[in-house]
């Protein structure tokens, strides 16, 4: 496993994509990966949902949320709209593992994983390898009442180096 410092010489950032200095979620109790998008900072975060006893919810294995940063950084629910864009269907593989699909983009398969460190993480396929997914940036144009979204980046580590991994996928 490489290092912080070993990883960051190769660091990779988007064409256009996001921002340097837009804000990373930070202390997101069970963070999987979270969204942004050229249209603002605010952030949309999906944390593991676990129930009491420890295990995913089988139903609903992601909590999804908005970190309003132009709003001081509260927490805010999705509405209905925002879950067309940002919500997910999900069905359970096993114990330890969840396949969901985002539902503005069901062509890319997504999968909640159990790691041998004990954590979860979201695990696709970024430029065809298997890549533990970090975040991804969304850049669309506003033309009317609903953004055209024009392309979407990939950001993740290779799973079988720990590289950065990065694609981008025009829409």
């Amino acid at each position: 496993m490489l290092t912080e410092f070993d990883r960051s010489q190769f660091a990779i950032h988007g064409e256009v994509g996001l921002p340097e200095y837009y804000p990373t979620p930070k202390n997101i109790d069970k963070l999987l990966f979270y969204i942004q998008r050229n249209l603002n900072m605010n952030t949309v975060v999906y944390t593991l949902n676990d129930n009491r006893d420890g295990f995913v919810d089988e139903s609903y294995p992601m909590q999804v949320f908005w970190i309003k940063y132009t709003d001081g950084g509260i927490k805010q629910q999705l509405n209905t709209i925002q879950k067309r864009a940002f919500g997910y269907s999900s069905k359970k593989i096993n114990n330890d593992t969840f396949e969901f699909r985002m539902e503005s983009y069901l062509k890319m398969r997504f999968f909640i994983a159990h790691m041998e460190d004990e954590s979860y993480s979201i695990i696709t396929k970024i430029n065809g390898q298997d890549a533990r997914l970090h975040n991804i940036y969304v850049f669309a144009n506003e033309f009317g009442i609903f953004p055209k979204v024009e392309y979407i980046e990939l950001f993740g580590y290779n799973l079988s180096n720990d590289f950065p991994s990065y694609q981008k996928i025009l829409i």
